[in-house]
């Protein structure tokens, strides 16, 4: 795995993608080249067809996590929350960033729906590196005045307390398998375990603050999330941030 830069030689951005995901994933990587962000990002593909696509422009450290699992699935069937296979690929989201924690000190993981705007590394790192994880806001409409961590977007230090945390060994996957709970349900209930930072919404924001106030903000980052599959790229499209 490659670090981000040659000024962060102690930190390592992640992220995954699938044959269903191709396309926002190579958007992701688009941002950061069309936006001259200073960071190389490490991909892990979960399938053959993910593996082999040119994802940039830019030389990227693709990673092919072999498991059989996710090789013979329909496109889009593993990024479903109602597959049955999206507990898997939950589980195995945590078990990436834990091998990532025994490379790196600290870790970014950047979901593929993200886009990247501006530089945020030193405004991330420096303001927000000193507790044991720092979150991105995922605040509900419906839920104003609740605390919602996302797990899309996170800056991870590589002590003891999250290896433990994101050790495989230590996650419950039945509950997972069994829809139980998912990734960002299970931290924002085990959050009483860990020392934790929420990134500003106006520079980090989740889908439902970015387009309610799209003009308004001037965003590092953008997720656009709470839309599914092909509703997140016409967003993108309409907000200008399609890069591909």
């Amino acid at each position: 795995m490659k670090s981000i830069n040659k000024k962060y030689k102690h930190i390592g951005a992640i992220t995954f993608t699938s044959d269903g995901y191709i396309d926002l994933t190579k958007n992701l990587c688009a941002s950061i080249v069309k936006n001259k962000i200073d960071l190389d990002l490490n991909i892990f593909c979960l399938d053959n067809k993910s593996y082999v696509t040119k994802f940039s422009e830019k030389s990227n450290n693709i990673n092919f996590y072999e498991n059989n699992t996710f090789q013979h699935l329909e496109k889009d069937e593993i990024l479903r929350q109602d597959s049955v296979f999206f507990g898997d690929l939950m589980y195995k989201k945590f078990e990436l960033i834990y091998q990532s924690l025994l490379v790196f000190d600290y870790v970014i993981y950047i979901d593929g729906d993200i886009v990247i705007k501006n530089d945020f590394l030193e405004d991330i790192f420096y303001k927000f590196s000193y507790k044991d994880i720092a979150f991105q806001n995922d605040k509900r409409p419906s839920k104003p005045n609740e605390i919602n961590l996302c797990a899309g977007f996170m800056l991870i230090k590589s002590n003891k307390k999250m290896k433990k945390f994101f050790n495989p060994i230590n996650i419950p996957y039945k509950k997972f398998k069994n829809f139980k709970t998912h990734d960002q349900t299970y931290i924002n209930k085990s959050k009483s375990k860990f020392n934790y930072n929420i990134l500003p919404l106006n520079k980090f924001p989740n889908g439902p603050k970015f387009y309610s106030n799209y003009g308004d903000i001037n965003p590092l980052m953008i997720h656009f999330n709470y839309v599914r599959g092909d509703e997140k790229i016409e967003l993108m499209k309409k907000y200008q941030e399609w890069y591909i």
